[in-house]
Parts: C-alpha cells; sequence; structure tokens
C-alpha cells in the first residue's frame, strides 16, 4: 500500500491549482429588460461564459440556469438591437439561487458595444433559511489555517473536546456527516471524517449548524459540506513546500521541546489541472505528503524486552540510549483526482477519487520511559466515485451516482502477531505512580468498513415558485472487526510455556473478538424550495430504512452461545421430557455451536423512520431576513454501538461484564437517536459591506446510546451490561456574528456563541464506568463533558495583490470536570465520591494564529513565500486537570504518593499544543 501512495505522489509532483469548477449546484435567475422603457426582453440568451449553460428569457424576461456548480463567473446577457451586456465576478453557491437581473440598452446592430460590470455581492442571502457559514477557496487561501479541521475551528457553533473531537451545538462529536460531492464519506463505524481533505482541493466549504434539508440523512447535529474544484479550459498548476518545528519556552511541561530540528515538521503538495479534449474533457489532480514530528517526546530509558539482567539476585529492567522517541507524531500521504467528460450540453459524466493514508503515534503516560512499548495507528481510507448529470431540459435534470468507500484502521506494535519481541504480561505490572519500565502492549485490533452506494437525484424547477428535489440512496457495507489480546501460550498440560510464547486464542474465547456484518441503508426523500419575493419556504420529508443484519440472543439470561450457563443449552434432552438428567450429562450428549445456533438468536428488527424539515425566510427590508426553521432528525448509531460484542461472551465468575473493549456490549437492535431542532435569527446588513446575523437555537436530544442496568443471568452474581438507548440532553443557545466582507484591503470576521449543552452522559459507556464505581443511575442533566458556556472566534485579513497578513484569535471558557474531595488523616489520603458530576470548570483557553505572504510576478510562476505561526503567543492552554485540584500542573496525590516516579504527575498531555513555526513557499502558473 505504501509503495502505491509513493508512486501516485511523485506523479502528481512531477506533473506539478487553481481550477474554475466543482460538483454539485446553484442556480442563477433574474429578468432581462429594456433598460429605457422596463419592457422585458423575451428571447434574449444569458451565458456563462467558459462554460456550456445558459437559457433564454420567457415572454416576461425572466431566465432561469440549473446545474451550476459553485464558483465564480462572469454572465453575459446577447439580444439583436441591443448592447450585451456583461456581469463579472457572479458568486454562485451550492443550493442557493444567485439573481442577477439585466438592463439593456438599445444601439445599432453595426457598433457592437459592451456593458461590464462587477456584480455587486449580496451580504445576505434571502433563500437561506437556517444557519450554515460558507468558506470559498479565495478565503481559505487567505487565512491562517493548514488543515480542514482549522477551518471548521472558526464556524459559530462548533466546539472541541480534550480528545480534539468536533462538537456541533452541543451533540456529540458522532452525529455529524461529512460529504464530499454529494456522498458520505463519514466513517461509519465511529462516524468520524474517514479520509482527508485537502484545503487544496477544496472549491466551496459549507457547514450547517441549522436545520438541514431533507436530502440530507444519518446525521443530528451538524453537516459537513465539500465540494472540490474539477479542470477548467486552461493549465494550471502549482507546488508548495514548507518546513518548521515547535518553538516553546514551556521545556518544563514539554520534554525535548528545545531541541528544535527546522525539518522535524515538513510538508510536500502539488495540484495539476487543464484539459484534455478542450470544452469536452477536464481532469484535476493534487496530492500531498505531511508529516508532523509531535510534541510529546519520552526518552528511551528502558526497552521493551529488558527485563533481563540479573543484579544481586534481582531482575532489573535493561537500560536504553535515552534518546528522544516522538509519542505523537503524524505522517500522512493524500491525494484527490478527478475527471469530468461534457459529452454534450446536458450531459456530463464525472469520476473523483479520494484517499488519504496516515500513521500515528499515540501517546500513553505510563510508557514515556518506554515509548517502544507502545502501539500506533495506522489508518487508510479511500472513496471511487462517478457520476453522471444529464439536462431532461431547461428546467429539469437528474444524477446518478455510484461509489466505493473504503476505510480501515489498524493498531498493532508488531504485524506478526507471534513475533518474538512480544513480551510477557506480566512485565506490565508496576507499582502506582511508576512508568512501566519493561515490556509491550498486548491488543491488537483491525476493522475496516467497505460500502457500496448507489443515488439518484433528480430537480425540477417545476413552476417559477417551486423547485422540487427528489431522490432515493441505498448503501450496503461490510464491517469488519478483530480485536485480540495475545497470551502466553500454554502446554497440553495448561502450563505455561516458558520462556514465553505468544499465543492468538480461537475467537471463541473471551480475548478474542470478531465480527462480519453487512448492513443495508435505504433512504428516500422529497423537498420544496418555494420563493416568492417576499417569503422563501423550504419544506421537505426523508424518509429511512436500515436493516442492522444482525442477531440477539433470544435468551439474555443466559447469552454466551460459546459457552452457556443452562443445562438445557449445553446437553440434549434425548427423551424430551424438559429435564436434563444425569444420564444426559455426558461428554458426547453435548451439544455444539452448531446445534445451539439453530435457535439461540433472533434477528435484529428493521428500523423505519420519518423525518420532516421546515425552513422559513422571510426578508423584512433588501437589507435584512428573519429566518425561522424546525426539524426532526434520527440517527442510526454508530457500528461500534451496534456490533463491538455483540456476541455477549460472557464469562462464568464476574459481576458487571462490559466486553472485551469495556463500556458495555453491543446491541443491533438499537433504536435510533432523535433530535428535535428549533432556531430563529436575523441576518441584517450593515453599510455597504457588514453583515450581521444573530440566531437562538434549541436541541432537545432523545435515545442518546448508554448502558442498562446490569442484566443477570441464570448464574447467582454473573451480571453484565449491554448497550441501550437511555441516554437525553438538551442544548440552547445564541449565537451573534459579525462579518465584514474583503474591500479597501480588510476584511474580518467575529462570532460569539453562548451555549449550554446538558445530558445525562456525554459517552455511551460514561454510564457503565459511574455505576460499576458504586454510583445510582443517572437521570438528571448535568453538563456534558465539551460544554463551553462562552465561544468567541475573530479574524482578520489585511493585504494587497502581492502581500497579505491573517490574523485568527481564539477564546474558550472552560469545559467542565469532576471534582474530587480529597481528605487527610492518619491512615492517609481518602478520595470522597459524590460531588456533582462535571460541577467546576477548568481554565480558559486562548490562541492566536498568524499568517504572512508575499507574491512575487515570475513571469509565467508566481511564487509566494509564506510564514505560519500557530499558537503565536506560546499560551500554556490546559485541556485536561486533575481533579483534586483543578489544575493541570498540581494534584494533591504529589503529597501522598510512595515512591512515585520524579515525573509522573508531570502531564504534557493535559496541554494544548505549544507554538508551531512553518515557513515555506508556493510556485503557481
Amino acid at each position: 500500500m505504501k509503495h502505491v501512495w509513493n508512486l501516485w505522489l511523485i506523479f502528481l509532483l512531477l506533473t506539478g491549482t487553481q481550477p474554475l469548477l466543482a460538483q454539485k449546484f446553484g442556480k442563477i435567475v433574474g429578468t432581462v429588460i429594456d433598460a429605457e422603457t422596463g419592457e422585458p426582453l423575451p428571447g434574449a440568451n444569458i451565458i456563462i461564459e467558459g462554460t456550456t449553460l445558459g437559457a433564454a428569457s420567457d415572454p416576461e424576461g425572466r431566465y432561469l440556469i440549473l446545474r451550476v456548480p459553485p464558483g465564480n463567473y462572469n454572465l453575459r446577457a446577447q439580444f439583436i438591437g441591443y448592447q450585451t451586456m456583461v456581469v463579472q465576478n457572479v458568486q454562485v453557491l451550492t443550493d442557493l439561487t444567485t439573481t442577477v437581473n439585466f438592463k439593456l440598452k438599445p444601439q445599432a446592430v453595426e457598433v457592437g458595444e459592451e456593458v461590464v460590470v462587477v456584480a455587486e455581492r449580496p451580504i445576505v442571502r434571502r433563500d437561506l433559511t437556517s444557519s450554515e457559514a460558507r468558506v470559498q477557496a479565495e478565503e481559505i487561501d487567505r487565512l491562517a489555517v493548514q488543515e480542514l479541521g482549522d477551518i471548521l475551528n472558526l464556524q459559530a457553533g462548533i466546539t472541541r473536546d480534550a480528545g480534539g473531537g468536533i462538537h456541533i451545538r452541543g451533540g456529540r462529536s458522532t452525529e455529524i456527516a461529512y460529504m464530499v460531492n454529494g456522498i458520505r464519506i463519514t466513517d461509519d463505524f465511529t462516524r468520524t471524517q474517514a479520509i482527508q481533505i485537502e484545503n487544496e482541493s477544496i472549491q466551496e466549504l459549507q457547514v450547517i449548524s441549522g436545520t438541514f434539508n431533507a436530502e440530507y440523512g444519518e446525521a443530528m447535529s451538524g453537516i459537513i459540506n465539500i465540494v472540490t474544484k474539477t479542470g477548467s479550459n486552461e493549465f494550471h498548476g502549482s507546488f508548495e513546500a514548507y518546513t518548521g518545528d515547535y518553538v516553546s519556552a514551556h521545556d518544563e511541561i514539554f520534554w525535548n521541546i528545545d531541541d528544535i530540528d527546522p525539518a522535524a515538521n515538513y510538508n510536500f503538495q502539488g495540484t495539476f489541472s487543464g484539459p484534455i479534449v478542450k470544452n469536452h474533457l477536464t481532469f484535476f489532480v493534487t496530492g500531498r505528503r505531511w508529516h508532523n514530528g509531535g510534541w510529546l517526546y519520552g526518552p528511551l530509558a528502558y526497552l521493551p524486552q529488558g527485563r533481563a539482567r540479573i543484579v544481586d539476585g534481582d531482575t532489573i529492567a535493561v537500560r536504553g540510549d535515552s534518546s528522544a522517541v516522538s509519542m505523537n507524531f503524524r505522517k500522512r500521504w493524500s491525494g484527490q483526482a478527478s475527471l469530468e467528460w461534457r459529452i454534450s450540453g446536458p450531459l456530463k459524466v464525472k469520476f473523483d477519487f479520494l484517499g488519504s493514508a496516515e500513521d500515528r503515534g499515540n501517546y500513553k503516560h505510563a510508557f514515556k520511559l518506554n515509548p517502544k512499548g507502545a502501539r500506533g495507528d495506522e489508518e487508510n481510507g479511500y472513496t471511487v466515485m462517478g457520476n453522471i448529470t444529464h439536462a431532461l431540459g431547461a428546467k429539469t435534470f437528474y444524477e446518478l451516482t455510484g461509489a466505493y468507500k473504503f476505510n480501515e484502521l489498524t493498531s498493532v506494535l508488531f504485524d506478526d502477531p507471534l513475533d518474538p519481541r512480544y513480551v510477557h504480561p506480566d512485565s506490565l505490572n508496576t507499582a502506582a505512580n511508576q512508568f512501566i519500565r519493561a515490556g509491550t502492549e498486548l491488543d491488537r485490533f483491525n476493522r475496516s468498513t467497505k460500502s457500496f452506494i448507489g443515488k439518484f437525484d433528480l430537480t425540477s424547477q417545476v413552476t417559477r415558485r417551486h423547485q422540487i428535489k427528489t431522490g432515493v440512496e441505498f448503501k450496503v457495507d461490510e464491517v469488519f472487526l478483530e480485536d485480540i489480546t495475545i497470551v502466553p501460550a500454554e502446554d497440553e498440560s495448561g502450563q505455561q510455556i516458558q520462556p514465553f510464547k505468544p499465543e492468538i486464542k480461537p475467537p471463541t474465547d473471551l480475548t478474542h473478538d470478531r465480527i462480519n456484518r453487512r448492513p443495508l441503508t435505504f433512504a428516500a426523500y422529497i423537498q420544496d424550495k418555494i420563493e416568492y419575493e417576499s417569503l422563501v419556504i423550504n419544506v421537505g420529508l426523508r424518509f429511512d430504512l436500515f436493516n442492522p443484519k444482525g442477531k440477539v440472543p433470544v435468551d439474555l439470561t443466559d447469552p454466551n452461545i460459546y459457552n452457556p450457563i443452562k443445562e438445557r443449552n449445553i446437553y440434549r434432552d434425548t427423551n424430551g421430557d424438559g429435564v436434563i438428567s444425569l444420564d444426559e450429562k455426558t461428554e458426547d450428549n453435548k451439544l455444539t455451536v452448531e446445534d445451539r445456533m439453530a435457535y439461540w438468536y433472533r434477528n435484529a428488527s428493521i428500523k423505519t423512520q420519518l423525518s420532516p424539515r421546515l425552513g422559513i425566510a422571510y426578508p423584512i427590508t433588501d437589507r435584512g431576513v428573519i429566518h425561522f426553521s424546525f426539524g426532526i432528525f434520527r440517527q442510526i448509531p454508530d457500528y461500534e454501538q451496534l456490533y463491538r460484542g455483540d456476541e455477549l461472551k460472557i464469562n462464568k465468575v464476574s459481576s458487571f461484564q462490559g466486553g472485551k473493549a469495556g463500556g458495555g456490549f453491543g446491541n443491533p437492535d438499537l433504536k435510533p437517536q432523535r433530535t428535535t431542532m428549533y432556531e430563529i435569527g436575523l441576518k441584517q446588513q450593515l453599510g455597504e459591506n457588514i453583515g450581521a446575523d444573530v440566531t437562538l437555537f434549541y436541541r432537545d436530544i432523545r435515545d442518546w446510546i448508554s448502558t442498562s442496568a446490569p442484566i443477570q443471568t441464570a448464574l447467582a452474581g454473573v451480571t453484565y451490561v449491554r448497550k441501550i438507548n437511555r441516554d437525553f440532553a438538551n442544548v440552547r443557545g445564541i449565537t451573534i456574528s459579525l462579518d465584514r466582507r474583503f474591500a479597501n484591503h480588510f476584511s474580518f470576521n467575529l462570532d460569539y456563541t453562548f451555549q449550554i449543552a446538558e445530558g445525562t452522559n456525554s459517552t455511551p459507556e460514561e454510564e457503565f464506568f459511574a455505576q460499576r464505581g458504586g454510583a445510582e443511575p443517572t437521570k438528571q442533566l448535568t453538563p456534558l463533558d465539551w460544554d463551553q458556556t462562552h465561544t468567541v472566534n475573530a479574524s482578520q485579513f489585511v493585504g494587497g495583490r502581492t502581500w497579505g497578513v491573517s490574523l485568527i484569535e481564539r477564546f474558550n471558557s472552560g469545559q467542565p470536570y469532576t471534582p474530587q474531595l480529597v481528605t487527610f488523616g492518619r491512615t492517609g489520603r481518602t478520595i470522597i465520591a459524590g460531588l456533582e458530576k462535571n460541577s467546576r470548570r477548568r481554565p480558559n483557553r486562548f490562541t492566536v494564529d498568524l499568517r504572512m505572504f508575499k507574491d512575487f510576478e515570475l513571469n509565467p510562476f508566481k511564487v509566494k513565500v509564506f510564514l505560519r505561526v500557530f499558537n503565536l503567543f506560546d499560551a500554556k492552554n490546559p485541556v485536561i486537570v486533575y481533579g483534586d485540584s483543578g489544575k493541570a500542573d498540581f494534584t494533591l496525590n504529589e503529597l501522598q504518593a510512595i515512591s512515585a516516579d520524579p515525573t509522573w504527575f508531570l502531564r504534557p498531555d493535559f496541554y494544548s499544543e505549544p507554538r508551531r513555526i512553518q515557513l515555506g513557499a508556493n510556485v503557481s502558473f
């Protein structure tokens, strides 16, 4: 796989965009009239320059152009006996209507003069019926951002939890749908982004945080919708490279941060686009190699295979060379390729490939002195899609899309599961507050999801006022998971083989989970966009069907088919009297797994759901719009909650069992989760260049995934817990934003979000661990882990034609934590439980990012030299704190810990990223 990515990137860099077109559509409407009389001009030709798109005005002078990809265009109107008029820089946005009216002046036919004007972009979009943010390619180029996530961080209503997860308006991070060119690229196993999309590939980024239309499903919090670039009739290319490192004064927290290596972080990326056959066949390719050396290091003080030296009769760990080992590095290859074939004016075919492959380290504090003993992750994914767009007339077109999506996550220390470098698990045993000095992680994890997707969408402007869009989607997934813990091999007598030899138990064992599932998903929707001069309505209805193709044990008191409890499930009832007698309890009379399979399970039920959506925009003036929206959103739980541990392999000894991964056994019969969303807002233009937005929102969330009360088995004291629909939450808040578009060398954006996000539990597993610790079942609302009362985002850009400076500032109020009350007495330290969950707040966080660039014209090339600094002032921002102190750098444990390692309580992973500097150049043509 790595060799494939190497060849792919080399090809891209050797061929070396700034293409003009993209996929998915908006529309342009308007009128053509006589500038002197005001009479309509029927039959005028309106053409989008550089494309095959256009229209003719009707008897009332009105025209309509559908199938317009997002971007900036020149629009030309022609009519015999009148001056031709060209409106430049017309901006088209996905799913929105752009209005361009023409007033043509009469002239003699032989004169042939053109009138050229620049389009006045509306500050307030009158047909926007819910909250969203849109970022165009030219805006991305001006911002101090590097990754897609950096752009998302700037959008109102988005917060990050301590682990970096994205939350939109208080929902869980699994409630977001990531879409590229109309296809979901979400990893359905965890509901996170499956493929990395590079900023250079983005033509338009749309973040919908309010009510979204019926065509969007499998999400409850928001939609991140990306439209990628495609080729044009001219060749464009670029190559960019930068290098840098972390430069921080906080070496008391981040070990080895003062060892600056200018090449520790580097990036190479290239793009190339253009025509293969002009006006018919175009291409776009991009590729990137990115490496981040990380900022969390551990000294190689000890070796994983090191408990070998004998000193005075004691076995001690073998020392390493104390070299610095990065424990949170990231390395990624990524690429995109698009091929667009305009067969004729009404017919277009497009093929897309998107892919990424990433290796990363996961900082584990216990392994800080033995970093080679901890495993990392490898994540790979790609999507291949084909799309046919066919216009059936001037007012109707359809899209037919097929896609194959694959993503995989592997987490192993060594490729070979029986590698002799694995170490006996006893080496991982250490005293409290001490690092692991030898040993290796023995868990191995691999999961993958393959998706086969078919999608049909039909759009028709059935009348001047009504645009109907309807469609269906069908998806088949192949879900695979294998979770293994390596154990010491045993001989025939059950004794461990000496010296240690690794072994993998079969999938029937508690140490080995393996699943293969093939769920089916079907969806259909219809929506109507109703447009009047004084009112715009989006109304829609969505139908979803999900067949989990899973099985649930019929008898939950004896769930483990491989190791049953009840005698009637162990032995055959040969005489049929319903009782297992002593003479029936023989080895050769035992039931096999195949025998039990015939009656053990029932099929999980098929889930269906209807979701209505409504959005209204009411223009109160030519510069102000009030909008209201309502919607019900339902989402099938991620596959991890459905399938991981769904075989309910319990032992016959323990209570409160939660599966190999902990947190509760999977349940393929879970119901869809539900969110009801309301919002009302005002968008108002202030002056010529500033827009203001005030929006109030409320979300009621039901049937969140949680865990059950302990289920009693047929054995006294043996219980287990499985996933159920139990949790609930609500979120309310207000967002206020000011946006000044770029004019007179300056632009800025400022938004403030006040939000209260409360729920019964923040994660599906939280209830399991709370009850196992002795807590009562949660019944009241408390702040969610990512509840962030105050969020302020600001960005500014100052620049000219050949230079620019941009700043980004972010302020986040402290997220909650659960305090621990500590008392001291003669018997030592005691932690008193029972304090209210998430009743204290972590410190506030503030960061500033900077970008500066200078352009040089070296005909035919343009060279851009740039500097980017993230966390400009090297702010020390805690993201996690100790529960007994509320601080990241102190815990009362230090006062009582016996024989603690000197740096055990120093947690660099409790802080956000220190200052990062990048210096680079971009060459384009």
